[in-house]
């Protein structure tokens, strides 16, 4: 790309600074109890389905929080960005549809279920910078909540498959059930370019500390969530 933001260097620094800060956290979701259990076959069965309950929700809030970001756009580049992430979003959840299916969840009981609080603390955090935030502040976050999410992503895909009957080819697709986290678990190199690229836009030194912290707040509260999955599906055996 030839067309970067004067600051790019700067923010692709800054980003890997914080990535390299936030490794504790991506390890904690990735050796916690949720994703231990699993991949020893522990796990309730319906803990899982919990999870994947929850996850419907919370990429439905988030379809939502990304809507509210493509207004926030103030130029092509960051209205191509927000659109993208979109339209991601929405492959997601057609492909958690398969995991639902997978895993005999009804849309009587997809319907009936709520989102729990507990589990919920990152995507509403996400609702508010929907409201308050930067373009830069809101790619910054996603860019930051990414390998958290994919640590968890990946290792749950292993479980799932070797543990509780998952990983099966699906009727009328090419994918199989697990589609939602083995192919939304890795981020390209050009994704992360475009983020970098809208968070150079609001990044300097004076903004630096504050930027951080809301990038950090993302990774904490994407962190807690995992550590819910945990809590709240494990009083469900």
């Amino acid at each position: 790309m030839t067309d970067l933001h004067p600051n790019f260097k700067y923010a692709d620094s800054f980003v890997q600074k914080l990535e390299k800060q936030i490794q504790p956290n991506v390890q904690e979701v990735k050796n916690g109890k949720f994703i231990t259990e699993i991949l020893d076959g522990t796990f309730p069965l319906e803990g899982i389905k919990f999870w994947i309950e929850q996850t419907y929700h919370l990429v439905m809030n988030d379809m939502g929080n990304l809507s509210l970001y493509v207004t926030k756009a103030r130029d092509l580049k960051e209205l191509d960005f927000f659109l993208f992430m979109t339209i991601a979003e929405k492959m997601m959840l057609e492909s958690h549809y398969l995991l639902l299916k997978a895993a005999n969840i009804s849309n009587d009981r997809l319907a009936n279920s709520q989102p729990a609080l507990e589990c919920s603390y990152r995507t509403n955090y996400f609702s508010k910078l929907a409201i308050t935030a930067k373009p830069g502040e809101i790619a910054l976050g996603i860019l930051l909540n990414f390998p958290v999410w994919a640590a968890g992503a990946r290792a749950l895909s292993k479980g799932l498959k070797k543990n509780y009957g998952f990983g099966k080819s699906t009727t009328d697709t090419d994918k199989i059930d697990t589609d939602v986290l083995d192919r939304f678990s890795k981020a390209t190199r050009g994704f992360q370019i475009q983020a970098i690229d809208i968070i150079a836009a609001d990044l300097n030194e004076k903004t630096e500390e504050s930027m951080a912290h809301v990038g950090n707040l993302a990774v904490d509260y994407e962190t807690l969530v995992w550590k819910n999955y945990y809590e709240k599906g494990i009083e469900l055996q």
